[in-house]
């Protein structure tokens, strides 16, 4: 079959093909493979993989394609005359400047294809004659972020009492990701290594974007969300990383308004002071669970108003990472179907775009199957 291919278009698998160095080396780059796992995955000696990149010697066609696969990119890719640009990524205010070494071949891909679905997102939306460019609030980092989070609330019509009546914090995920969704942003759920980012926006050209790590918990999920959505507010787009402070003074007064402004939005002032009155310390998991939460979140909202002292703060987050290390909560599972694949890391925003625009023969069946990742049985379930 794959001789086949090679005669379909020509070329046997065997013969050298001269493709350029620095293309060769921009593919490997972007995709986060080093030359020695990439020599590794071919069964090709590092030198050789050397000497293609300076140009000294060229790889056979079927190396081409087996690069290719590695790096998950198409093999014509290789035949470019020069790199391709690529926008560039986001800043990342949580890691040191000049810190070596890059992001993982999972979350280098986790980056491409969020560049790519919003690419295909404005062609889907122009195509339906709709506005890409959202209009979202705008603060600045002088603003009160406490200020801004309950004048967003009030503005996008969220009550409280929606919020607890979520069933549970996967419910309560799906609404706050509707309501963003609803206001133009594309957000997007894709498993990345959690030690590297917990979410990013992209707000360099519209339609905005978040991206959210699936493979976190889903309280932190939330409050990523949250999190993500004050870096659009403020125009100040981010790479989020867990736990890695930055000295980057800018970068840091922007990361803590973005956290308070994500605290503040999902638990009101008032109403958690009133819930906390009742609980007290010992029973604040009650209050989490009430406003789907994480633990974590609602004391960092408790000692920012004053609630529980910096002590009591520290011996509890110590208490609570010593017991369950907050470990990730797995979303996909055994079971989950194509489209359910589809709706959750795409979200149902996009995924009824690619439907309307299929619908009204904008694009064709196989470009929806292609933008949703699914075949014709899970197009036909997401079209139901």
């Amino acid at each position: 079959m794959q001789s086949e291919q090679y005669n379909n278009i020509g070329m046997s698998p065997s013969v050298s093909v001269k493709v350029k160095p620095d293309v060769i080396k921009w593919l490997r780059e972007s995709s986060g493979w080093t030359i020695s796992e990439i020599g590794s995955y071919i069964e090709v000696p590092e030198e050789t993989i050397l000497s293609w990149e300076k140009g000294a010697s060229y790889p056979t066609f079927n190396e081409i394609c087996k690069m290719a696969k590695a790096f998950k990119r198409p093999s014509a890719a290789f035949f470019l005359p020069k790199p391709a640009e690529e926008p560039s990524l986001p800043q990342d205010f949580r890691r040191l400047r000049g810190a070596s070494g890059g992001f993982s071949k999972k979350t280098m891909e986790v980056f491409r294809r969020a560049r790519n679905l919003q690419s295909t997102g404005k062609e889907l939306l122009e195509n339906l004659n709709y506005d890409v460019q959202p209009d979202i609030t705008k603060a600045r980092l002088s603003d009160s972020p406490e200020k801004v989070a309950a004048a967003e609330r009030d503005r996008l019509g969220v009550t409280t009492a929606e919020q607890i009546a979520c069933k549970d914090k996967y419910k309560a995920f799906g609404m706050w990701r509707n309501l963003l969704e609803s206001e133009g942003i594309m957000i997007f759920q894709f498993s990345m290594e959690l030690e590297e980012l917990r979410g990013f926006t992209i707000i360099d050209s519209a339609p905005y974007v978040i991206v959210v790590n699936s493979s976190d918990d889903i309280g932190a999920r939330i409050f990523t969300l949250l999190h993500e959505y004050g870096h659009i507010i403020l125009r100040e787009p981010a790479l989020c990383t867990p736990e890695e402070p930055t000295k980057d003074k800018h970068g840091a007064e922007v990361e803590a308004w973005c956290n308070r402004f994500s605290a503040a939005f999902l638990l009101p002032p008032d109403e958690i002071k009133a819930d906390f009155e009742k609980t007290g310390l010992k029973q604040y998991s009650r209050t989490a669970s009430r406003f789907k939460v994480s633990k974590y979140a609602l004391l960092t909202r408790l000692v920012s108003l004053k609630l529980i002292s910096d002590k009591q703060y520290m011996d509890e987050t110590t208490r609570l990472k010593m017991k369950d290390k907050d470990q990730a909560e797995s979303t996909g599972g055994i079971g989950e179907t194509a489209a359910g694949r589809a709706r959750r890391e795409m979200g149902e925003g996009f995924v009824a775009l690619v439907i309307e625009n299929s619908q009204k023969g904008l694009i064709t069946y196989s470009d929806a199957l292609d933008y949703l990742d699914v075949k014709t049985k899970g197009l036909e379930e997401l079209m139901k």
